[in-house]
């Protein structure tokens, strides 16, 4: 009986409800074609994979800011953030077993972490006139692993 609850279809509006921006979580899940009719596992996997490509792009976009940046305090703080989302990008790389083996608290801990560096980074760019795209792709991280966070706690 347990697995079949398993592989009912997940009801995006009420993930959308809980998440940290749900007007985001409803345009990414508009989206992708992939999350209309899917299980929560499924669903799980999805927005994993989404948040582990987030991050590698922010961590490419910033490694490219911190190699041009000129201003000191500017290329200090997206170096800082390189290693913040390398550090997030290893915590997603150990979170991939508890999104296989189905431990939704083992993925809420280990996405928990891998935000942590994000929002690090974001809150270093606070007085600093950064590159939009460096906070927009961070927004984008944050917001997505936030979808995966409550479709964690559904698991």
């Amino acid at each position: 009986m347990i697995g079949s609850l398993n592989a009912q279809k997940a009801d995006l509006k009420a993930i959308c409800a809980k998440a940290k921006n749900p007007s985001f979580c409803s345009t990414y899940m508009k989206s992708n074609p992939k999350t209309s009719g899917a299980d929560i596992q499924t669903l799980a996997k999805i927005t994993f994979d989404s948040a582990q490509t987030s991050a590698s792009g922010a961590l490419t976009n910033i490694q490219s800011l911190a190699k041009k940046e000129t201003n000191p305090t500017l290329k200090k703080r997206y170096t800082a953030c390189v290693e913040q989302y390398k550090n997030a990008i290893s915590n997603l790389n150990e979170a991939k077993q508890n999104l296989a083996s189905r431990d939704g608290p083992g993925l809420n801990i280990k996405v928990s972490a891998a935000m942590e560096g994000s929002t690090t980074c974001q809150d270093g760019f606070a007085n600093l006139k950064a590159d939009p795209s460096a906070v927009k792709n961070n927004s984008d991280f944050q917001n997505i692993c936030g979808i995966v966070l409550v479709i964690s706690n559904m698991m």
